[in-house]
């Protein structure tokens, strides 16, 4: 059945297309759904205006509402956050070797005893709703971040990505978010300080209490990778097509220095793996995370640097 126009998003400022310009850089920023839309928006986009850098160095390019049965249809969420939720569902099963090591070395306890299961489970076995689980208080010490995942000891229960059904969750059809896209040439270490600027900002408004963390009002873009798998879910056009990778800033630029589409699909699809440092140190990483504020150049130089990939038992 052919969607209504009501389902397909609204693009208010359309995408240019893609930069060859591997100084400037593609950050998206998008609102989580339990943010008050319009308000937060206007509030972020303020302080943006009111930047030096402003249209000079920093500029707005892509501007868009999301319908939310649009990214229900389109599988968006479940797309963007694949191996959270594969390791949210397979749990212990999913660890690397080296993730066991870690585990055990923090939780100081033995991996093979310890009770490790997917948020999923989780949620029977506490007898818990999504959002409990998530809002569930833990010390610091009883959560583990590694490779792009979290464990939480709740109780007596090591959860596995324990957020991931609140996020499944709280997407609805009935929860619009807007999408913006800013193309950048004062990189993204400089842009974190503008998102610390967006929070403050927020807080000022009244429209974030001091208990909430900003991110949970609104996601951007850390790396240049991320920026690609940002694209690939958020970007889109007003018949409801969305962004191909060839369509992207940065894959265009790692396509231009040798590295195929398919192998970019590849690398995002399994982003852990073994990276040599350059003291010659191996250690095992999440791509996204490991590349975090790099340039594209910097981002480039650590794939270039990868020695093994990890591959999930689906494949």
């Amino acid at each position: 059945m052919k969607s209504s126009s009501a389902d397909l998003p609204q693009v208010l400022i359309p995408y240019p297309g893609p930069s060859d310009d591997a100084r400037e850089q593609d950050i998206f920023v998008y609102l989580r759904p339990e943010s008050n839309g319009v308000l937060v928006e206007s509030t972020m986009l303020k302080v943006v205006e009111h930047h030096p850098d402003y249209k000079q160095k920093l500029k707005l390019v892509y501007l868009a509402n999301m319908p939310g049965k649009y990214i229900l249809d389109q599988h968006i969420i479940e797309n963007h956050y694949q191996l959270k939720l594969y390791f949210a569902v397979h749990g212990r099963k999913a660890f690397t070797p080296a993730m066991s090591e870690r585990f055990a070395a923090y939780f100081d306890t033995s991996f093979e005893k310890a009770d490790i299961v997917g948020s999923f489970e989780a949620l029977k076995r506490l007898n818990m709703r999504p959002n409990e689980l998530f809002q569930t208080w833990v010390p610091t010490d009883r959560m583990l971040s590694m490779n792009g995942q979290t464990v939480k000891l709740v109780q007596d229960l090591y959860v596995v990505n324990y957020d991931l059904p609140a996020i499944l969750h709280k997407n609805s059809r009935s929860t619009d978010i807007a999408v913006m896209m800013f193309r950048t040439s004062v990189g993204l270490s400089h842009f974190k300080v503008l998102a610390g600027e967006m929070a403050s900002a927020l807080g000022d408004a009244g429209l974030v209490d001091e208990h909430t963390p900003p991110s949970r009002l609104f996601h951007y873009s850390k790396g240049p990778f991320e920026g690609i798998l940002d694209g690939l879910g958020y970007l889109c056009f007003s018949d409801g097509r969305r962004a191909q990778m060839d369509e992207l800033s940065y894959a265009r630029y790692l396509h231009a220095q040798g590295l195929g589409y398919e192998d970019i699909y590849a690398l995002l699809r399994n982003p852990i793996g073994c990276f040599e440092r350059a003291d010659g140190v191996t250690v095992e990483e999440d791509l996204l995370a490991y590349t975090m504020f790099d340039s594209y150049h910097e981002a480039l130089s650590k794939v270039l640097r990868i020695r093994s990939q990890y591959h999930r038992l689906d494949g």
